[in-house]
């Protein structure tokens, strides 16, 4: 609905772009602003050796902002302007390239922004590339990129503005969407080309322009390619473009100081031609030991935070503190310690420069400095980094050590936690980085080679219902409730009721708090029998194909714990027995179950149902259903490569046992 409010009377604004430099611009509505702003020829791209007006427009906006030009305003961009661009550039923050790239477009106003001028109250698409710009620069809006500039979008810009020194203004001015350019785009960002190498992209124009929901040939070309480079595409070369390759394409564009959409850009493109040209390179190898090495301007994430903290820790002064954004003042931190340790002054981190950051630990194992502070959502060779430490501590990481902090990496760093007795937080905080240096041994407390005792973490059972209910019956709730497995969320439930009783407080089921809980040992759970599953339909509607798969070994060191049914995806799936749906899985970014259910029998024998399309109409938590009975459809989502249903059966709700012998007793796929 169109806007009733009287025009605000004209007057004069200025805005400022860095210390000393200032212009002005009348208050004309925002469509205006940007018209006026923009001149008929555009400039983004001139460098030394230009001529003409666009050269001309350049030099009078740095008259105009108080920065000498040799020459004057000639048309000619010789090595005076070259100067003047440089000096502009330094004043703001910018890289000093003596080339007119977007961001110093922007800031010289000769550019407009797409998101110059949103403020709180403003939405749609130009938001959400707002939101996507400062969740690149490490300032994530509560609620992601939703297009709609709330109170959560104020305080994030708000911070990246503070972080850049600019005002604090919560609006998008002039000097933040510069700032903003920066850093999440324009040829600020993109690796430079290497002049001894072929311009020639006709070998990857075909990739750009891929993104979530693209399918064929250039997909899988896409996933090999990211493959032979070193980046874990979790379902292979399937020529499906879903949230995992999406995910795969950000750790390289993260690798490569690209930003980070997830989608195939031009330069996202050209950087995969050039590794590829060189064998895999060695400038962003993501296999390398250190998770430095290569990190250069324009870089983003977890890697720039270790890096700049390290540097810090060093004794560097890193200005703007370790915000996961390689910028000048990065560039500049690393110049200095490169010449503190006789390196070349590149202000790129090579081997010598990591090797260097690395010797101040020199007993080896988890570099806790880089590690501190990651969390959900990050990506690179430090996350990289926390994924092997885990590994290595005992800790199964479903999807490997493939750089991406997602639901799986962060369930692994949760029972990490619990077993060293840390609160599980799924951050990485200091005393978790110290126990990753140095990880013990988890006890299993009492139930450990004895015949009696009580519940253990990874168990599933009568034992562990009883544990579960009785701290419920404490009034300690945890996510899940009693449903028979023990998992991240009990163990914290176990550690909260500890604190309540001034109890160690490991998440450990020890006597004291067995005591304090009114449970009795009992006897260990032993391994169900196969052969009790019986099955009363088919699950799958025909035709289809299964194979006997179960126990063959996954990524991650996990073991596959069901059966797969390939059947086409949209065909109908049935309940193989009379029970309740006692739970209900969707599909996310990182899932491996993607959408399913779970089907429990009155006995507590539960059937786990994955890789769904979507549930029957009507099928929902809680709701009875009969043998035969349509429960959804066959689909490929989650941690999948083809259209299949993953099936497994836990007799008595506890661990998962073969069912194979049990479909093929009643085998419909004919």
């Amino acid at each position: 609905m169109p806007s009733t409010r009287s025009p605000r009377p004209l007057r004069r604004l200025t805005t400022v772009v860095a210390a000393g430099v200032t212009f002005t611009l009348l208050p004309l509505p925002f469509a205006a602003q940007v018209h006026a702003q923009v001149p008929a020829t555009a400039v983004t791209g001139l460098s030394l050796g230009a001529r003409g007006d666009a050269v001309k427009q350049v030099q009078q906006a740095l008259v105009n902002r108080g920065v000498q030009v040799a020459g004057g305003v000639d048309g000619i961009f010789g090595p005076g302007t070259e100067t003047a661009v440089k000096q502009f550039q330094q004043q703001n923050g910018l890289a000093q390239t003596g080339t007119i790239d977007s961001a110093t477009a922007i800031a010289l106003g000769l550019e407009a922004s797409t998101v110059l001028g949103l403020t709180q109250g403003a939405s749609g698409t130009k938001v959400t590339e707002l939101q996507n710009k400062l969740i690149a620069a490490g300032h994530r809006p509560a609620g992601g990129a939703d297009g709609i500039f709330g109170p959560a979008t104020t305080a994030a810009l708000q911070a990246f503005q503070t972080a850049k020194g600019l005002a604090a203004s919560g609006t998008v001015d002039a000097a933040t969407a510069a700032a903003l350019a920066a850093v999440s785009g324009g040829t600020a960002a993109e690796p430079a080309a290497d002049p001894g190498s072929s311009t020639d992209t006709s070998t990857n124009t075909g990739l750009v322009g891929l993104k979530i929901g693209s399918r064929g040939d250039a997909v899988k070309q896409l996933q090999q390619a990211l493959i032979d480079l070193g980046f874990t595409v979790v379902g292979g070369a399937d020529g499906v473009y879903g949230a995992l390759t999406a995910n795969a394409v950000k750790s390289f564009q993260n690798a490569n100081g690209i930003a980070t959409s997830g989608a195939v850009d031009q330069a996202t493109a050209t950087a995969l031609e050039a590794a590829k040209s060189a064998g895999g390179g060695t400038t962003h190898d993501p296999t390398v030991t250190s998770p430095f090495v290569g990190l250069q301007y324009g870089s983003l994430g977890a890697d720039v935070k270790g890096l700049q903290q390290a540097l810090i820790d060093a004794g560097v002064a890193v200005r703007g503190g370790a915000d996961g954004v390689y910028g000048t003042y990065t560039v500049n931190a690393v110049k200095e310690f490169q010449a503190k340790h006789g390196i070349a002054q590149s202000g790129k981190v090579d081997e010598a420069t990591a090797n260097a950051l690395a010797s101040r630990n020199p007993g080896g194992g988890t570099d806790t400095a880089s590690i501190v502070g990651l969390k959900a959502g990050a990506l690179g060779n430090t996350v990289k980094q926390l994924q092997q430490a885990l590994i290595d501590a005992g800790v199964t990481v479903r999807g490997g050590a493939d750089g991406i902090f997602g639901p799986a990496t962060a369930t692994a760093l949760k029972s990490f936690q619990t077993s060293q007795g840390l609160p599980a937080t799924g951050v990485v905080d200091d005393a978790t980085a110290n126990a990753l240096a140095n990880p013990r041994a988890p006890s299993s407390g009492s139930s450990s080679g004895s015949a009696d005792g009580f519940a253990i973490y990874g168990e599933r059972g009568q034992r562990v219902l009883d544990l579960q209910n009785a701290l419920l019956s404490a009034g300690v709730t945890f996510a899940g409730g009693a449903d028979g497995a023990f998992g991240s969320a009990t163990a914290g439930a176990i550690m909260s009721f500890q604190r309540q009783k001034g109890l160690p407080v490991t998440g450990k089921v020890d006597e004291a708090t067995a005591k304090a809980l009114g449970l009795t040992a009992t006897a260990k759970p032993t391994t169900p029998d196969p052969s009790t599953v019986v099955l009363d339909a088919f699950p799958v509607q025909g035709p289809c194909g299964f194979g006997d798969s179960f126990g063959y070994p996954r990524s991650g060191g996990r073991t596959h714990e069901g059966i797969d049914i390939i059947a086409a995806e949209g065909n109908e799936l049935y309940a193989v027995a009379d029970g309740k749906i006692t739970k209900t899985y969707a599909d996310y970014p990182g899932s491996l179950a993607g959408n399913g259910i779970r089907l429990t029998k009155a006995d507590g024998t539960y059937f786990f149902y994955a890789h769904m399309s979507q549930l029957a109409e009507g099928i929902e938590l809680g709701v009875p259903v009969t043998a035969g009975q349509l429960v959804g459809y066959v689909g490929n989502t989650g941690n999948s490569g083809t259209p299949h249903l993953h099936i497994e059966a836990h007799p008595n709700g506890g661990a998962a046992v073969n069912p194979y012998q049990a479909l093929k007793a009643i085998d419909g796929c004919k």
